[in-house]
């Protein structure tokens, strides 16, 4: 389920670190920035939006801040989770078919996205946001986080 992909350090010095952070098989590399507090995408409606991907599959790496992924996937066991990113986390592997959101705290945050797209893919169709009402209807597991800890982030976001 939660599959996180830790980066290969080639050296640690002071002041230095230097490490391969590719993800096999990507062919794009995606660089999302929030420069605050944020929620991706944002609510419309006071409801929840999702975004889903049915021809790509995201690896998503913090490399500043920390960015709280709230993941729903109808093929997995546990089907709904909290996954705190941060640099030290390794790149998070959300599969085609996941419903996914994130969220950034006061101090915002810096990702790297290393996508990997298969033949069918249009980003005009992969980043159309969307509602997702079964996720109402399942326990949150958290990975990084509590659920304490998680209110205070989320509630520390914004829907600007």
């Amino acid at each position: 389920m939660i599959k996180l992909t830790a980066e290969r350090t080639f050296r640690r010095t002071p002041g230095v670190h230097f490490a391969d952070i590719g993800i096999l098989g990507s062919n794009g590399l995606d660089l999302v920035e929030h420069s605050g507090p944020s929620v991706s995408p944002p609510d419309r409606d006071g409801r929840p939006q999702w975004y889903i991907h049915m021809h790509q599959v995201d690896n998503n790496r913090v490399i500043h801040g920390r960015r709280l992924f709230e993941l729903f996937n109808p093929q997995w066991v546990d089907k709904h989770w909290l996954v705190l990113l941060t640099p030290e986390s390794g790149a998070l592997e959300i599969p085609a078919g996941c419903f996914h959101r994130s969220y950034s705290g006061p101090e915002g945050s810096l990702l790297l996205n290393h996508a990997i797209r298969d033949e069918h893919y249009d980003e005009t169709m992969e980043f159309v946001p969307c509602h997702c009402p079964a996720a109402d209807e399942h326990p949150v597991n958290y990975h990084g986080i509590n659920f304490y800890d998680a209110l205070d982030f989320i509630e520390g976001g914004s829907n600007d």
